[in-house]
């Protein structure tokens, strides 16, 4: 490990006391999303229990976008109250009796006005270009939580990778031992699947060129030791009998179901 290893390590770092409120959970998730692979979220969300996970998902509901807490969320609106103050005393100084060789205390007033305006509209531009990570995070985090229902956009993406052997076998371990599939656990099997399609190109050229051929039963008898061990290391039941949505075509999948589908 390389000292700029180490730093990268240090910068994403960020422990933070477990909280109880959900909307106190919700923001600290938010902070830690903004630092992290979207893989390194999945992993740690998938390690919280079904009830902290739905409270996310409740207040992600109430505040589809993020409320934003900082002292200037406010200036948008603080420079239209300046700028048509500014307006006023400007249209007063017209009217007000002029000063010889100096300027009216109207005129001087909406000059200042104007210009604390363009501060504040600056000072709020720059806030919101900063916290576009955090709101981007926001939104992420409420994919991530949310329930893998008919509303979810990537339910039919996580419906595509249960194709795969080990993915399946993942989802029924949520469904048994936690509960629905929320959009992490699609992230999870997205990379499970992933890591078996890449282990499929450590098998030796003969025996793929057997199975391109047609003899498909070479490639289940002379399958390399290799491929068997980080199979096992994915998921041990994928060398069991874990179902496979292509042998069913009579029966439809559901992601509410662990042992109909299969």
């Amino acid at each position: 490990m390389t000292e700029e290893d180490v730093l990268h390590a240090r910068e994403i770092y960020r422990p933070s006391p477990a909280a109880r409120a959900p909307e106190v959970a919700l923001a600290q998730w938010t902070e830690r999303i903004a630092a992290l692979s979207h893989l390194a979220v999945a992993r740690e969300l998938a390690g919280l229990s079904d009830e902290q996970l739905a409270a996310m998902a409740l207040e992600f509901q109430k505040a589809p976008r993020r409320q934003r807490t900082d002292p200037l969320r406010h200036a948008f609106a603080a420079s239209a109250v300046l700028a048509l103050a500014g307006g006023i005393l400007a249209l007063a100084s017209t009217t007000a009796p002029g000063y010889a060789g100096e300027l009216s205390p109207t005129a001087l007033g909406a000059g200042v006005c104007f210009v604390l305006a363009l501060v504040a509209v600056c000072a709020g531009t720059l806030s919101s270009f900063r916290l576009m990570p955090t709101e981007a995070a926001y939104a992420k985090l409420g994919l991530y939580v949310g329930l893998l229902d008919e509303q979810h956009p990537w339910l039919y993406k996580a419906y595509a990778v249960l194709r795969n052997p080990a993915a399946l076998n993942y989802r029924d371990e949520v469904l048994r031992d936690r509960g629905p599939l929320r959009g992490m656990d699609y992230v999870m099997m997205f990379e499970i699947a992933e890591i078996q399609a890449k282990m499929e190109l450590m098998q030796n050229a003969r025996v793929v060129a057997a199975s391109v051929q047609g003899t498909s039963e070479v490639l289940a008898a002379s399958a390399s030791p290799a491929l068997a061990s980080l199979s096992r290391a994915v998921s041990p039941a994928v060398h069991g009998s874990a179902p496979n949505l292509t042998a069913v075509p009579s029966k439809v999948l559901s992601l509410g179901d662990s042992t109909e589908a299969a």
